[in-house]
């Protein structure tokens, strides 16, 4: 899949050691990109929404968990 590509993909949430990381069924993971923290998150199932910008990187626009929105990127608040 190319770069810039919208992913929505729903897993784990990981610490990894230069971020976040989300681990998703089948083995697969994904390094997140994202601003701001979400510690509150880290051990539970969530679904991330953004662009691919790396093999296996993902710059998180929207994460949630339990089907309610928790966090956007300052970004996308204007639009981008």
């Amino acid at each position: 899949m190319p770069k810039g590509t919208i992913h929505r993909e729903t897993g784990k949430l990981r610490r990894a050691p230069l971020g976040y990381a989300l681990e998703v069924d089948g083995g697969a993971r994904w390094m997140l990109d994202i601003n701001g923290s979400v510690r509150q998150l880290i051990g539970k199932r969530v679904t991330v929404e953004g662009k691919r910008m790396g093999f296996d990187l993902i710059y998180v626009d929207r994460i949630w968990h339990e089907g309610k929105p928790w966090r956007r990127s300052w970004l996308s608040r204007f639009g981008f």
